[in-house]
């Protein structure tokens, strides 16, 4: 090591080369680096669909779900599976082990054991798809088109128009709309079909025939050739009305008019969209993986500006949701603290090191920094959220290293050393610790990098953006430093410890010599006040384990108690209207306005009864974070006044995250879970009325599951009378249906325009039961009879979704509730006890309460498995650097004490401590142990042996290291806490991170240069009763043993002497 760091402290032009090199591959890498909102990742699930037509939800689970869930459990890789069956469709989800690597082969495997099955299934089984769940797009934006008319062909037909030219644009994938498009819509006319004795498959045949392909090939003459082909109708409302169904040889033709009136139309409208107060709908582009999110928006935002400029009268293309904004906000938060940061550092390190000593202190982070962009380049890694949240935790660790070393040759240089020999003792004296201290911050983030699940996935970015600039930094201190400093800080600062850092450090030497003295109670006194803060934590914090990333939006969502339709919901909406528009405009970017429908408890509601405000806000806005909160604010104060007007069953007002809507964030559920079916209306009312019962404080509903029995008009049919007709229970089907759904029959595709044939014989939401039995069925002589004279009408309750988790039907009652009145983890608690009395009342039943959403349960099994792991390899790691058991038990003991300072850093500001907070813990974690290890390190070297070691000792040692100790915790500090109070612009998504890590090391720093030495000099204690009353018993017996052998020998001698 000698000779290495000599070899680079003579050698300046390697040095510089080494520097330059690192600073342009960064640069290259940087410039051709793809900017996205967040890294590309494969989902570990595989889903199979398929369709039975006509059948309920009820005959898919027992004819087609149970029978693919059996023949493909035994698969090895599957997790867990879980499936939805509904009226003629069922999808199942297979969810795939961590673990487990080969998806490609599993998904053959379950299509291998389907397909064996697939003559069990039923004839009518049509589609069954088996995909694996990839990522081959992304969400960009949303933007919504004020005052289109949907019915106006002009707006129509251009609106086809802008989506072609915007999926023309390099890196745009798709563009979703959502609105509604005309179709041809066939009304049929059942008399006349009777009559002439037509079936309605005879026109479904006939229209598939007539746009049928015919080719006949080509023809070559000469050099000429010639195509051949049958010509096609073309689509017009003219020419189809004049299609030929029948004729025969006296000329007579019966055509599609005859039997059917054309209409090309909207279908039903059960949803209108406002935004800002004007009527209009909205789309959703989606760019592919491989296009940079900033560029791609620069080359929309010019597209746009020119479709509005050339855009019919009055219709207008606004963006409601930024997507590129949300990580321009990280990225633009990145510059300003990075920036904020080393000035802090630069500002500190004057004050304690000196000008010089602190510029070339500070070279390290851009070297490391853009080292890790040619890292990141390499494996493939964009400017992401993620991988900004691994170079903003690193940005006050990175010159930890440089200052021990700095600090170190300041100390060589007082001592009279020349600038050389003090630049390699700097290195020499401090590299083993610092490899400890460093390796220690590795092994935190190292579960992360090697770990399999999905939230591993997401985040490994975080631990390369870590491993390389830390490690970096590490080449940086120990061999390109020491040069810069031999050749630009020769001289030691006389007065480089300012008076007032003196004056510190007499006090702090002065507090810690009488902590000492009452070690006992100074460290009983901590460790109450950690336990303390665990128990209120564990009663009055909010832990958030979602990894959701997106832009938030307030949401006012609500159901009417009535309602006609939604001409009539708007009007009675009015009041609400009037509340939005009182909103400071200034405070906003949007908001949008939707009757017909909302998402409760992350399922969709839908009926004209349903509506939903969503408020939109700007992610470059630095007042956005308290815009969100006053607009909220005002919502909920307006929330109390609707509510007493009695026309609303439901009002909440709520944060969502975009792109989230079925998120089950803040709910509580109780599942209950059978092998064979149960009666779920009675077990699920009486488990409402039993949580109801309880009346915990905090539960704002119980809500039942969508899927509970609801009204259904059953059809049972006289098979005898059928048959006897002439009738087939298909043909029967195939003719009622026409009355109640309207079916399609093709679809007709030009350009990127799709329109579809629907038939139908009447408007089914028109029908009533009692008309049930009066609809007709037309038989092969053309007679028309009524429905009921081949089967009866009944009413029934009919489970219209069947949910099964690991083939057991479950059924879900949800809680949602106000998380600042209850937490979440005790409201399980309370909820669970009740669930093990549901369980005795129904013993073939199986309950249980838990968080609702499945992601974040396992995002916190995972994440408590990685803390787990990081800290044993932190343990380790100080067991070698240390050769020793107990003294890295004190080391890591300062990890949980920091949690304190979060805690009530947290609690103070009414925060949740969330899965980016974690993070910072972790981060938190990786320098405390630094600077415990350097402290611990440099105490033993004053320690002799135990009998010798006194408080002297331990205060020369802290008193050593106080300066370097102080330096890393204020530039790590400087680092984190501008991003934490939005000193350099609002983080938004990294905040936590910032909060966690500044607030616990800020706790963690007081309680490394307090309660640690005071453990060191408890554990002397302990040492010296140990070897005093335990081994020094044993000494003293084994020294008996000897005086007494020699003194009988002596005796024995004597008597001789006395015989002789």
């Amino acid at each position: 090591m000698k000779k290495l760091v000599s070899y680079f402290v003579g050698n300046s032009f390697l040095v510089n080369l080494l520097s330059i090199m690192m600073v342009l591959f960064g640069i290259i890498s940087l410039a051709h680096m793809k900017r996205d909102l967040i890294s590309n990742w494969s989902s570990k699930r595989i889903q199979v669909t398929a369709t039975l037509t006509g059948a309920s939800a009820s005959q898919v689970e027992r004819f087609l779900t149970y029978p693919i869930e059996r023949a493909i459990k035994g698969s090895a890789g599957i997790d867990k599976i879980w499936s939805n069956s509904q009226q003629g469709y069922m999808r199942i989800n297979v969810d795939v082990k961590d673990e487990f690597e080969e998806i490609n082969d599993l998904e053959t495997r379950i299509k291998d054991s389907i397909e064996t099955i697939r003559g069990d299934l039923p004839s009518e089984t049509k589609d069954i798809v088996v995909r694996h769940i990839k990522q081959t797009d992304s969400w960009f934006n949303y933007y919504a088109i004020l005052n289109f008319d949907q019915n106006s062909d002009l707006h129509q037909n251009w609106l086809l128009k802008i989506e072609e030219e915007l999926e023309r644009i390099n890196g745009i994938s798709r563009v979703d709309t959502y609105g509604y498009t005309k179709d041809l819509y066939i009304k049929l006319k059942v008399d006349n079909m009777a009559r002439y004795r037509i079936a309605p498959s005879d026109i479904y045949n006939k229209i598939k025939e007539t746009f049928r392909i015919y080719p006949l090939g080509s023809i070559r003459k000469g050099s000429d050739s010639y195509s051949i082909e049958i010509e096609n109708l073309k689509y017009d409302i003219e020419s189809l009305n004049n299609l030929l169904i029948r004729s025969n040889n006296s000329s007579h033709t019966l055509r599609l008019k005859d039997l059917a009136t054309l209409e090309y139309r909207l279908p039903k409208i059960n949803r209108t969209n406002y935004t800002n107060g004007k009527p209009g709908i909205s789309f959703n582009i989606f760019k592919d993986v491989e296009a940079d999110s900033i560029t791609l928006k620069e080359m929309l935002e010019d597209k746009l500006a020119k479709i509005n400029k050339e855009a019919p009268e009055e219709i207008n293309i606004i963006s409601v949701e930024d997507g590129p904004a949300f990580i321009e906000r990280q990225i633009n938060a990145l510059q300003s603290n990075a920036l904020m940061g080393i000035i802090l550092v630069l500002i500190t390190l004057c004050l304690f090191l000196g000008f010089k000593t602190a510029i070339m202190t500070s070279i390290g982070m851009p070297l490391a920094y853009f080292f890790t962009f040619t890292v990141l380049e390499t494996m493939g890694i964009s400017i992401d959220l993620i991988s900004v949240v691994g170079m903003l935790l690193v940005i006050g660790i990175l010159v930890d290293d440089a200052i021990i070393i700095s600090e170190q040759y300041m100390q060589n240089l007082e001592k009279g050393a020349s600038s050389k020999d003090a630049a390699v003792g700097a290195v020499l004296s401090t590299w083993k610790p610092i490899c400890g201290t460093v390796a220690t911050t590795l092994i935190a983030f190292t579960p992360i990098l090697v770990g399999k699940d999905s939230m591993s996935n997401i985040l490994m970015a975080i631990p390369v953006v870590v491993f390389s600039a830390l490690l970096l930094s590490l080449f940086e201190s120990f061999f390109i430093l020491p040069n810069h400093l031999k050749h630009f800080v020769t001289k030691a600062n006389a007065h480089h410890e300012s008076s007032y850092f003196q004056r510190f450090k007499r006090g702090y030497l002065r507090l810690l010599d009488g902590a000492l003295r009452w070690r006992y109670i100074v460290l009983a006194g901590f460790v109450v006040a950690m336990i303390g803060s665990i128990i209120f934590a564990s009663k009055n914090i909010n832990f958030n384990f979602n990894l959701s990333i997106s832009s938030e939006t307030v949401e006012f969502i609500g159901a009417l108690k009535k309602s006609e339709g939604l001409d009539d919901s708007y009007k009675q909406l009015a009041p609400l209207e009037e509340v939005m528009n009182k909103i400071d405009k200034n405070k906003y970017n949007n908001y949008q306005f939707t009757i017909g429908q909302n998402y409760t408890n992350g399922k969709k509601q839908e009926g004209p009864q349903y509506f939903s405000y969503r408020v939109s806000f700007s992610q470059l806005d630095n007042n956005v974070e308290a815009n969100k909160k006053d607009v909220q604010d005002y919502l909920k104060d307006q929330l109390k006044e609707l509510e007493k007007t009695g026309k609303f069953e439901r009002l909440e007002v709520k944060i969502a995250k975009g792109g989230n809507d079925e998120s089950r964030e803040n709910l509580v559920e109780v599942t209950i879970q059978s092998l064979s079916p149960f009666n779920v209306e009675e077990v699920t009312e009486y488990t409402k009325k039993a949580i109801e019962d309880l009346q915990i404080e905090g539960i704002k509903s119980v809500d039942l599951d969508d899927s509970l029995f609801k009204d259904a008009w059953v059809f049972t049919p006289k098979k005898n009378e059928i048959q006897s007709r002439g009738l087939s229970l298909g043909q029967v089907s195939s003719q009622l249906v026409q009355f109640i759904n309207k079916n399609e029959v093709y679809e007709y595709t030009s350009g990127n325009r799709k329109i579809r044939f629907l038939t139908y014989a009447a408007d089914g939401d028109d029908l009533t039961f009692e008309e049930l039995g009066n609809l007709p069925v037309v038989l092969a002589n053309g007679e028309v009879i009524k429905s009921s004279e081949i089967g009866t009408w009944k009413k029934q309750k009919k489970q219209s979704v069947i949910r099964h988790s690991n083939l057991m039907r479950k059924v879900v009652v949800d809680l949602p509730f106000d998380k600042e009145i209850v937490k979440k983890e005790v409201l399980i608690k309370k909820v669970d006890l009740l669930t093990k009395e549901l369980s005795k009342k129904y013993p073939d039943l199986m309950f249980n309460a838990q968080d609702a959403d499945e992601q974040s349960r396992k995002n916190k099994n995972s994440m408590i498995k990685k803390f787990a792991f990081a800290l044993l390899g932190i343990f380790f790691v100080l067991a070698i650097v240390l050769r020793s058991i107990m003294q890295p038990l004190l080391i890591c003991s300062a990890i949980p004490f920091g949690v304190i300072g979060v805690i009530w850093a947290f609690y103070f500001q009414g925060l949740d401590i969330s899965l980016m907070a974690i993070i910072g813990i972790i981060g938190m974690a990786g320098v405390v142990v630094n600077d415990s290890l350097l402290l611990v390190v440099t105490i033993n070297e004053k320690r002799r042996d135990w009998f010798s070691f006194h408080r002297p000792e331990i205060l020369e040692g802290a008193g050593s290291r106080l300066r370097a100790i102080i330096l890393t915790s204020i530039t790590t500090l400087g680092g984190v806490f501008p991003m934490a109070y939005a000193i350099g612009g609002d983080s938004g998504f990294t905040k936590g991170l910032a909060m966690s890590m500044g607030w616990g090391l800020l706790f963690a720093t007081v309680l490394t240069l307090i309660v640690l030495p005071c453990m060191l000099l408890i554990q002397r204690d302990f040492m010296v009763f140990f070897k005093r009353k335990i081994l020094r018993k044993g000494i003293v017996e084994e020294i008996i043993e000897e005086v007494d052998e020699v003194v009988i020998v002596t005796n024995k001698l004597e008597e001789e002497s006395v015989i002789h």
